[in-house]
């Protein structure tokens, strides 16, 4: 690879990541990473389009040898990977060789099974409504299928939260996520409408429960009989159990936002998922791409066993 090559590569990778939104802070880092793999590619006299994914285990084993760490490796396969989408688009090359590098000892997060759209649409759909505390209930998984929401934000949403006439909540950040303003679906609409101004005003008027909850006046969003301040927990945990009566791969909340995260992936760039999410950080949301492609391979598997 010669020099204006690589540099002409340079510039389109940069225009690359911010298509896909990544910030100048992230982009930068990124192509401290790309300028070490070029590097590395003309040391060995090597074509970034001819590569293999023998090749990258090479790269791999010479960045082991300068001592760095299996943590940052990961960090430069991902880069590595991101490089060969780019030049997947510009149709330079016709499959990723990065695809199914992983780095073994490097900590990863846990996974999730991801529901499918359909799926999330379908425990909106048939989620029962027979009672005061169902609908409520209802009103609160939705924001989790469509919404994404973190079950400590949903326990901190009060009523003036949500603006229905513009047809949005505004969720608030906090020191380890950022606010974020979201659209709701127009059912949702239709269904928060009613909860505010009839299901949670029924709910204030209902006797508690237990005789030492006594009424207070809240203007969280979500509450209890009488109006009490209800453990959001509780909430969660038994929307989850009727979820899974109609899904039994349902696990819990956090599986369902991170359904939520990757289908949006498959939507947007990282830098308007990270903002729909809430994430401080757009590693954060560069993750859950994982999650994606975790499933990927086990629809491979399922379908194209190996051996």
């Amino acid at each position: 690879m010669n020099q204006v090559n690589s540099m002409k590569m340079k510039e389109e990778f940069i225009s690359y990541l911010k298509s896909k939104g990544f910030t100048s802070k992230s982009i930068h880092s990124r192509m401290n990473v790309f300028n070490q793999y070029i590097k590395w590619l003309v040391k060995e006299n090597l074509e970034a389009e001819q590569i293999s994914y023998n090749d990258l285990l090479l790269f791999m084993k010479h960045s082991q040898q300068k001592g760095i760490s299996q943590r940052t490796i990961k960090h430069y396969m991902i880069v590595v990977r991101h490089f060969y989408d780019y030049l997947l688009r510009e149709e330079r090359i016709s499959t990723n060789p990065a695809t199914d590098i992983e780095v073994k000892g490097a900590k990863r997060k846990v996974l999730y099974q991801i529901l499918e759209t359909h799926e999330l649409h379908e425990l909106y759909n048939k989620y029962p409504v027979e009672t005061i505390q169902q609908k409520r209930d209802k009103v609160l998984l939705g924001l989790l299928v469509y919404q994404g929401i973190r079950t400590e934000e949903l326990g901190k949403l009060e009523t003036n939260d949500i603006k229905l006439k513009e047809g949005k909540i505004d969720v608030l950040g906090g020191v380890r996520r950022n606010g974020r303003m979201m659209q709701l679906e127009a059912h949702q609409v239709l269904e928060m409408y009613d909860y505010i101004l009839q299901v949670r005003p029924e709910l204030e008027q209902m006797k508690p429960k237990r005789k030492y909850q006594t009424q207070t006046k809240s203007n969280l969003l979500f509450i209890g009989e009488g109006g009490y301040r209800y453990s959001i927990n509780n909430i969660v945990t038994r929307t989850m159990v009727r979820a899974r009566k109609i899904n039994p791969t349902v696990l819990n909340a956090k599986q369902i936002r991170a359904s939520v995260i990757t289908k949006w992936l498959k939507s947007y760039n990282l830098r308007e998922v990270q903002y729909l999410a809430g994430h401080r950080y757009i590693s954060s949301t560069e993750s859950f791409l994982q999650n994606d492609m975790e499933g990927l391979k086990e629809e491979v598997q399922q379908f194209h066993p190996l051996g």
